[in-house]
């Protein structure tokens, strides 16, 4: 809707002043303030979901995400999706927007290019968290700004009164197509280019190389999103006057059951995608985003209940997708679950309009779906909405990479080498150590020193023959009790590891394989193990020195 067509709005032609004007105009920039601090939701969820030592570098994607993002949408994305005069397929004017000689008009066109400037700027930030670790920063800055382009072409076919998809009847309240459907995509695109972290599917690195890093920031980013998503979709209404506050808190209360029966889904999901022994965090976050994305384009158009289903299916895609179809058998590595959660989800959301709409609930204007006695009319738009948005993707998305990656790395052979980073140490991961003088832990020096006095101790261990001895623990009848810490070492072989493998034999042994990714430092050959170097960082933090005499057991 312009700005021209909200001014002929019959709320607007009645008022003897600017009040409704203002009213709306408040609304719609309170939702773009809502919407533009999801911004923070997507960077906690994303520096939760990497491996450590890659945070700074997410965080600040982000931030380019809204600044590059910002100058792309003011030089040209407005006016492609929004401006005057327009034909189907873009707009060709209001470019450099900066209002006119009628206040009003000025206002409504400030108010309505915040609004959107937010949603071009979630559509580009679902992509950095998806190629995290892997693709270069200059690259991305690049990206962020091309994005924003070819979501204003699709913005336009969606939303503009001319747009070719407009001018077919298809209905996408706000944003499962353009933003979301778009947005996953690329990330798909890009996490085929830019291709895996190393080691994540040939066995040469542990799992837990690749597990969250931070669980708790995940679910923080959750919660922000959460309520984000409440603006994203309610303020999708453009104002409260008239009938639009009717339509705003039905999209509201849809949201919220849509995402209340997702997250239940999904908590059955964890349990049994883990033989009932786990509520993994990623499932529970990938489930509730899932039926959130499901619900943005139909919130508005179907009624309380049908939002329910709609959640529910949602999650269900989401997990099903990330699990099932980009992980095992693509073998796609998609840290944050963009896939599942945005193409996925939104594909599913755009069809249940075609399903579900009813066009007799107030203040929407909407074919009936199949459900509703619509036929497949309303479906048939939908479906055809989803193949433009995935063939535009593909079209343009892919292109760039492909060319960024020849530019970047001077061969067409392979562009996957230019669009990664390339660490002599330290392999895809510690992005933030190598490219922004971060030191990921403060820890980093104790954990060298205490790597050192092991090394010094099993060497000297060695020179005096003492290694003929094997590290056993007595237990108290059968229970497996520990009532011992009884060393005795084991120099069978030349290596020296632990023989142990229970968990509590793990904690002090020594290992010669894999350096743990979130020490912040090279371990080299009889170094501190994964599991001890993790729980002395933790222990570390929280003051928690009996640290050192486990380490004197060891020495001892």
């Amino acid at each position: 809707m312009d700005c021209e067509e909200i001014a002929q709005c019959p709320v607007f032609v009645d008022e003897a002043d600017s009040a409704g004007y203002a009213d709306d105009a408040t609304w719609i920039l309170t939702a773009s303030f809502v919407i533009l601090t999801m911004q923070s939701g997507f960077g906690l969820l994303e520096i939760g979901s990497i491996t450590s030592g890659n945070e700074v570098n997410v965080m600040l994607k982000n931030v380019v995400d809204v600044l590059y993002g910002s100058l792309a949408f003011y030089f040209l994305g407005y006016g492609i999706a929004y401006g005057r005069p327009s034909n189907p397929f873009m707009g060709l004017g209001d470019f450099l927007p900066d209002g006119s000689d009628d206040t009003t008009q000025s206002g409504l066109q400030y108010s309505k290019y915040l609004f959107q400037l937010s949603f071009a700027a979630t559509s580009t930030t679902i992509v950095s968290g998806a190629v995290a670790m892997r693709l270069k920063f200059t690259i991305y800055c690049v990206f962020s700004f091309f994005a924003v382009i070819a979501y204003a072409f699709v913005a336009h076919w969606f939303w503009a009164i001319d747009g070719w998809l407009h001018q077919l009847g298809v209905h996408d309240f706000a944003g499962g197509g353009p933003v979301h459907l778009l947005g996953g995509l690329n990330a798909l695109v890009g996490i085929i280019m830019v291709g895996p972290r190393k080691g994540r599917f040939d066995a040469n690195r542990p799992a837990s190389d690749f597990a969250e890093g931070s669980p708790t920031s995940m679910l923080f980013g959750l919660f922000m999103l959460w309520w984000g998503w409440i603006g994203f979709n309610c303020g999708s209404s453009f104002g409260i006057s008239g009938t639009r506050w009717v339509v705003a808190t039905r999209a509201g209360v849809s949201t919220i059951n849509s995402s209340a029966a997702g997250g239940v889904t999904s908590i059955a999901y964890s349990k049994w995608n883990s033989n009932g022994k786990y509520l993994r965090p990623r499932d529970i976050v990938n489930g509730i985003l899932g039926s959130l994305v499901a619900s943005t384009p139909s919130c508005a158009c179907v009624h309380t209940y049908v939002a329910l289903v709609i959640g529910v299916v949602g999650s269900l895609v989401a997990c099903l997708i990330n699990d099932v179809v980009t992980l095992k058998k693509l073998k796609l590595d998609d840290p944050v679950g963009a896939v599942g959660v945005h193409a996925g989800a939104a594909v599913w959301g755009l069809l249940a309009v075609g399903l579900f709409a009813d066009s007799a609930l107030p203040g929407i204007t909407v074919r009936d779906g199949l459900f509703y006695g619509g036929g497949f009319t309303q479906l048939g738009v939908q479906g055809l909405a989803i193949v433009v948005v995935a063939a535009w993707s593909a079209g343009l998305v892919l292109p760039f990479f492909w060319i960024c990656g020849v530019l970047f790395g001077g061969t067409c052979r392979n562009p996957r080498k230019g669009l990664r980073y390339d660490f002599v140490d330290g392999g895809d991961q510690l992005t933030d150590v190598h490219l922004h003088n971060c030191l990921e832990d403060p820890t980093g020096k104790l954990l060298s020193e205490l790597d050192l006095v092991l090394h010094q101790e099993t060497s000297l261990r060695r020179a005096r023959g003492d290694d003929n001895r094997r590290r056993t623990r007595r237990t108290r009848g059968g229970s497996g009790d520990p009532i011992d810490d009884t060393e005795v070492w084991d120099a069978a072989s030349d290596d020296t590891s632990i023989r142990e493998a229970s968990p509590r034999d793990n904690e002090t042994g020594i290992e010669q394989s894999h350096p743990p990714s979130n020490s912040g430092v090279a371990i080299q050959e009889g170094s501190l193990s994964p599991e001890f170097a993790t729980e002395t960082r933790e222990r570390y933090k929280h003051g928690h020195f009996q640290l050192f005499r486990s380490t004197r057991r060891i020495s001892s």
